[in-house]
């Protein structure tokens, strides 16, 4: 009996082991492309010669970063309404890794939050852009200026792209509009609200306060973000 019981603690004590990122197997690729969908990046990489499809939650990364991951959530012939398209095999992560340069494995969030060369994640502002204050941003100005923005409370005039009701007690609504640029994967601004009855395709003005590198846990990271937010039509 007492032999059980000792084989059981091991067993446990191995699962947990096996299940910290220092000890997961980690692969590495190179970013070819992203596309930036609902609030998830969809990454091509280049692993060893091969192509894969890598799917997170927002990250701040860009096209020619080598970044790592786990396979542990791998879907096959996975159909992406939003891009019209199906993958053959796709991989779904909650953390991306740096390039391995020691024992232990650096998420790329993490390595961002701590590193003293890049104390704030968000977006530097773009080259002969001047921030001045505004009664109403447009999307592309909130990423362009979320270092002004952050803390304020701002209004954004925006059409709804998506609403995601009651997720960790708050609804998670994403904005668009037509000065956003598409290209640089500035085309989506989440925020969030207690509960709200604005819909798709919804015309409007949210008004909330300006954070940045906002994690929530659980893959919703976000590089800035609006908060408390109230709509009106």
């Amino acid at each position: 009996m007492k032999t059980l019981k000792i084989m059981y603690i091991l067993l446990f004590a191995s699962v947990l082991f096996a299940q910290t990122p220092d000890t997961k197997k980690i692969y590495y690729g190179k970013i070819l492309e992203i596309k930036k969908v609902m609030g998830y990046n969809y990454l091509r990489v280049n692993e060893d010669g091969e192509e894969r499809w890598v799917a997170i939650a927002q990250t701040p990364v860009h096209i020619g970063e080598i970044i790592g991951y786990d396979k542990t959530t791998v879907m096959h012939d996975f159909k992406s309404k939003s891009l019209g398209k199906t993958f053959k095999e796709i991989i779904f992560v909650n953390d991306l890794y740096l390039p391995k340069e020691s024992t232990k494995h650096l998420t790329v969030k993490s390595a961002l939050l701590s590193s003293p060369a890049k104390p704030q994640i968000v977006q530097e502002v773009r080259v002969n852009k001047e921030f001045v204050k505004k009664p109403f941003y447009t999307v592309q100005e909130v990423h362009d200026f979320a270092k002004e923005l952050q803390n304020q409370t701002i209004s954004v005039k925006a059409t709804v792209l998506k609403v995601s009701r009651q997720i960790m007690k708050r609804d998670w609504i994403h904005l668009t509009d037509a000065a956003a640029d598409e290209v640089a994967n500035m085309n989506d601004f989440v925020v969030t609200a207690e509960n709200t009855s604005v819909k798709k395709g919804d015309v409007v003005v949210a008004t909330g306060k300006i954070s940045i590198n906002k994690d929530f846990g659980y893959g919703y990271f976000y590089p800035v973000i609006m908060e408390g937010t109230t709509f009106k039509n």
